[in-house]
């Protein structure tokens, strides 16, 4: 049994607000290794997310998990390389967000992951009824708004006098963002294999968590063991902050996908990656309420405001398709 599509619409949103609000707790790491939250993020996730699989499984599957994923091991394989890619494109991007900021570093590449995303979502399942046209118009106003407020960002730096010298996006800050977008895709390609191929929402989901709990561990075995920093990462002698806010970090994250991903046969893949884009404005919301948008100029103000409208354009387009 699926969501209406009514339903699905609006959860969808709540995910993409879930997903916009999570990252909030890097501003309250302090001297804590941000490599460290990635770790408790996904090592949460893949237990919150088994945990309730294991619990609906007998209600919502039409078989045991061991046989469904007998059956479908090509696609559940799929699934586990899109998480892995998911987690390791958020690596990326979480490495550059104190060099650049919080909004730029999630915008700049945002260009790119709406394209790929998108040619991934149609691949898998094929064009939407709503038709190509509007679809890519729709694309085209997320990925503005996300250039917008970019923008809005960079003329938030020079209002402040802190200079986008130090924000500046380097050629290798330029190369991670660019590799986070593309390992990011792993989100779509992760979720439309399993929506294209009719693998249960929780055990796509599952499996997603999995493959990002996996992906994570292996890269922080080597860097923890290299930097030492394994007494750090585990709070040993030191405040349990970090692992509580990779513990909410998870809910929000994971949280999110799972619900997402449950909505999504009732939207298809390619409406809801795009709905997701409206996380971005969650960020924004954000920023706004840490002040990082005050004493700013009327320039500034305009090009913030046309931000938002520009998501919210997006996001009543979307909802006229459907």
């Amino acid at each position: 049994m699926y969501f209406s599509i009514g339903l699905a619409f609006v959860l969808t949103l709540f995910a993409a607000a879930m997903w916009g609000s999570w990252m909030q707790v890097v501003k309250h790491l302090k001297d804590y290794p941000i490599t460290g939250l990635v770790f408790w993020l996904y090592t949460f996730s893949f237990l919150i997310i088994w945990m309730i699989t294991l619990i609906v499984a007998p209600r919502l599957l039409d078989a045991s998990i061991i046989e469904l994923t007998r059956q479908n091991l090509p696609v559940i394989g799929r699934i586990l390389m899109g998480g892995a890619m998911m987690s390791m494109g958020l690596f990326c991007s979480l490495t550059v967000m104190k060099n650049v900021g919080l909004i730029l570093s999630v915008t700049v590449s945002g260009g790119v992951g709406v394209i790929m995303g998108l040619v991934t979502s149609i691949l898998e399942e094929g064009i939407p009824e709503n038709g190509l046209f509007m679809i890519i118009l729709i694309a085209v106003v997320y990925i503005a708004a996300g250039m917008t407020s970019a923008y809005a960002s960079y003329l938030r730096n020079e209002d402040h006098g802190i200079g986008n010298a130090q924000n500046s996006v380097t050629l290798p800050v330029l190369g991670i963002m660019l590799a986070s977008a593309i390992l990011t895709n792993g989100w779509s390609i992760g979720t439309a294999t399993g929506t294209a191929r009719g693998i249960p929402p929780v055990l796509t989901c599952a499996y997603m968590a999995t493959g990002s709990f996996l992906s994570v561990l292996l890269v922080s075995l080597f860097i923890f063991t290299k930097k030492k920093q394994w007494r750090t990462v585990l709070c040993i002698g030191s405040s349990k902050k970090p692992i509580l806010l990779g513990f909410i970090s998870a809910c929000c994250h994971y949280g999110g996908n799972l619900i997402s991903i449950y909505s999504m046969p009732s939207l298809s893949a390619t409406i809801s990656f795009l709905l997701g884009r409206t996380s971005n404005l969650w960020t924004i919301f954000w920023g706004i309420f840490y002040k990082e948008f005050e004493k700013i100029s009327r320039k500034t103000k305009l090009v913030l405001y046309t931000s938002i409208v520009l998501f919210l354009l997006g996001t009543l387009l979307l909802a006229m398709t459907k």
